[in-house]
C-alpha cells in the first residue's frame, strides 16, 4: 500500500479513558455475561497511542486449554467498538456478533478505532497508522493467557474489513483468517459517485441538483489523487448533508488519498489466508457486485480456501430489512441482526479453527 506522510499529529485522551486505565490497572473490570463467561474493558498500545475495547471470554469448558478469537474492527466514522450510530440511532450490532461467538466457544476482541469512542485521538499521517493500530490490537490479544494465538480471525465491517485486508496482504501471518461484512471492491471516487446518486435519488433531488454533486466530488477526488489539495475551490454548505460529506474527505487526507489511490482488489488478492466474505443483498451502500469482484480476484490467484455468502435480507447496519431498502431505514433500532450472519461466521470459524492443533506459540505477527 502506497504510504503519503502527512504532519497532523494530535494527541487527545478522554476522561473515559483514564477511567479505564485506573480499571486496567486493578485487574480490568468483569461483566457478567453468564456465570462463567467475563466481559472485560480493556486498554492496549497502538500506533503511537492507546485504544480501549472489550475483551469477551466465552466460558470455559472441561479440559479446553485456549480460545480460538476474533477482532472485530468496526466500519469507519459511525461506529464505536459496540456498534453502529447513525444519527441519534445506535445499532449495538458488534456487542450482539461478539455474544453470538461466544456462546460457540469464541472469544472477541472489539475495539474503539482512534479518535472513536474512548480511545486517545492522534490524527494519522498514513493511512498504515490504522494497519498499525491493529497490530497492536492482535498483539495485545494474542498476549492474553486464555487465548491461542495461532487462532484468531479478523472481522471487518465495510472500511474494517480493507484495513484487516491490508494487513493480511502485508504479513501474511498477521492472523489465521479473514472474514469480510460489506466490504467495498470499489475506490472512493467509484464509491462516492454511487452514493451520490442512490441517497439523493431517494431524497427525490432533480438529476441535475445529483449530476452537479458529483462532479464536485469529481473535482476534489481528483485533485487528491494528484496531491493537489491547493487546487480544490469548492466551497460547502453546512445545512447540506451531502457537501459535509465531501467536507470530511478534505479533513482526512491521508485516509482519502489512499481509498483513491490504491486497488482493493489488488490489496484483497494478495491475502492468503481462509476468508469469508458475507455481503447483505439490501446493501446500498456496497453491493453484490463488490463481493462478486472480490471473489473473482481471489479467483485469479487461485486462492486455496474462500467462501461467498448472500444474505437476501441483510442491509449495511447487518440487520434485517424485510421490505424496499432505503437510508431512511437506518433509524429504526428495533430491527434485529439477520441471524443467517451469526451462524454463517459461527460455523465458519469453529470449523476452521475451533480445534486446539499443538501447543500454541506466541508472537504471530512480526513486523
Amino acid at each position: 500500500m502506497r504510504r503519503v506522510k502527512w504532519d497532523l499529529s494530535v494527541v487527545r485522551p478522554t476522561s473515559s479513558l483514564m477511567v479505564l486505565l485506573m480499571l486496567s490497572a486493578i485487574g480490568g473490570h468483569v461483566s457478567g455475561q453468564g456465570s462463567q463467561s467475563s466481559n472485560r474493558e480493556v486498554i492496549f498500545p497502538g500506533h503511537e497511542l492507546r485504544l480501549a475495547g472489550n475483551l469477551l471470554l466465552p466460558a470455559r469448558r472441561t479440559g479446553s486449554t485456549r480460545f480460538p478469537a476474533a477482532i472485530i474492527i468496526g466500519e469507519m466514522g459511525i461506529s464505536t467498538r459496540d456498534g453502529l450510530m447513525v444519527g441519534p440511532a445506535a445499532h449495538p450490532v458488534y456487542r450482539d456478533l461478539a455474544e453470538a461467538l461466544a456462546l460457540r466457544g469464541v472469544a472477541t476482541l472489539r475495539f474503539d478505532l482512534r479518535c472513536r469512542g474512548v480511545s486517545e485521538c492522534r490524527r494519522i499521517s498514513a493511512y498504515d497508522d490504522y494497519i498499525d493500530d491493529l497490530q497492536g490490537a492482535i498483539r495485545f490479544l494474542s498476549a492474553q493467557p486464555e487465548i491461542d494465538p495461532k487462532r484468531i480471525v479478523l472481522i471487518g465491517h465495510g472500511e474494517g474489513g480493507l484495513i484487516a485486508t491490508s494487513l493480511l496482504a502485508q504479513f501474511e501471518n498477521g492472523a489465521a483468517g479473514l472474514v469480510t461484512l460489506s466490504m467495498s471492491g470499489r475506490s472512493l471516487g467509484k464509491m462516492l459517485r454511487d452514493d451520490l446518486q442512490v441517497r439523493m435519488s431517494e431524497e427525490g433531488r432533480p438529476l441535475t441538483e445529483i449530476r452537479e454533486m458529483q462532479a464536485k466530488a469529481e473535482r476534489i477526488t481528483r485533485a487528491l489523487f494528484y496531491s493537489r489539495p491547493e487546487v480544490i475551490k469548492d466551497t460547502f454548505d453546512p445545512s447540506n448533508p451531502h457537501d459535509l460529506k465531501l467536507r470530511a474527505i478534505l479533513d482526512e487526507i491521508p485516509r482519502s488519498v489512499s481509498l483513491l489511490v490504491n486497488d482493493p482488489l489488488q490489496t484483497f488478492a494478495a491475502v492468503r489466508v481462509p476468508i469469508l466474505i458475507i455481503q447483505g443483498e439490501k446493501d446500498l451502500e456496497v453491493t453484490n457486485k463488490d463481493a462478486a469482484f472480490l471473489e473473482e480476484s481471489l479467483k485469479r490467484t487461485f486462492h486455496p480456501d474462500h467462501t461467498l455468502k448472500l444474505l437476501p435480507e441483510m442491509d449495511h447496519l447487518l440487520k434485517i430489512n424485510k421490505g424496499q431498502p432505503s437510508f431512511a431505514s437506518y433509524s429504526d433500532v428495533t430491527r434485529p441482526v439477520d441471524p443467517q450472519l451469526f451462524s454463517i461466521i459461527g460455523d465458519w470459524v469453529t470449523a476452521r479453527f475451533g480445534q486446539v492443533t499443538g501447543t500454541p506459540k506466541k508472537g504471530t505477527l512480526k513486523k
